[in-house]
Formats: C-alpha cells, sequence, structure tokens
C-alpha cells in the first residue's frame, strides 16, 4: 500500500499518471521497496542506539524508548516528504498575470 501510494504521489508530480508502471528502478519498482525499510531501519537504529547511550550515560530506563519512538517518527516523516508530499502550486506575483486568461487580455 505504502509503495503504491508513493508511486502515485511520483507520478502525479511528473505528469505521468496514465503511463504504465516501470520494471526495475521506476515508481514502485523492489528497489524503492528496499530504500523506504532502509529509511525505517535506520531511522529506528540511530535514535534508538542515541537512546541507549543516553540511557547508559545518565543512569535512566525510559530514553531508550523515546529514542526508539522519535526514530519512528523521523523515519515515516523522511518517508513522507521524500515519497508522497506534494508541493504546493506557487502563489501568483502581484501585479503580474494570474494564469492564461490574464495574460490573454492583457497581450490582446
Amino acid at each position: 500500500m505504502l509503495i503504491w501510494c508513493a508511486s502515485m504521489a511520483q507520478d502525479s508530480l511528473r505528469g505521468d499518471a496514465d503511463r504504465a508502471p516501470t520494471r526495475g528502478n521506476g515508481p514502485g519498482s523492489p528497489s524503492e521497496a528496499w530504500t523506504i525499510l532502509s529509511h525505517l531501519i535506520t531511522g529506528i537504529l540511530v535514535f534508538g542506539l542515541a537512546g541507549w547511550g543516553l540511557d547508559t550515560l545518565l543512569g535512566t530506563r525510559w530514553l531508550l524508548l523515546v529514542g526508539l519512538l522519535l526514530g519512528l517518527g523521523a523515519s515515516f516523516a523522511l518517508i513522507y516528504i521524500r515519497y508522497l508530499y506534494v508541493p504546493p502550486d506557487p502563489l501568483p506575483r502581484p501585479g503580474g498575470p494570474a494564469g492564461p486568461e490574464d495574460r490573454k487580455e492583457q497581450h490582446g
């Protein structure tokens, strides 16, 4: 499901949502799935190890859990930004043409 959503977001950004899916390194490929999985695992490991290190340094027992949860959240945020986020359309400039209709009126 996540792979499908990621490929649809990339297709809509490129404007080729009606094309047939590609094999290999394109959207929805196995390499993209492995990349997403590696983002998840790496975030959890890095923040979990940081939490474990702080736990042993400070003598606490709860920073490991905080690190694991922060790593999971950071991984999901990275995956969302990289594969699912669609940037908004830029705002029109003040005084400039807002769209094709306005350009026609200005140029005759």
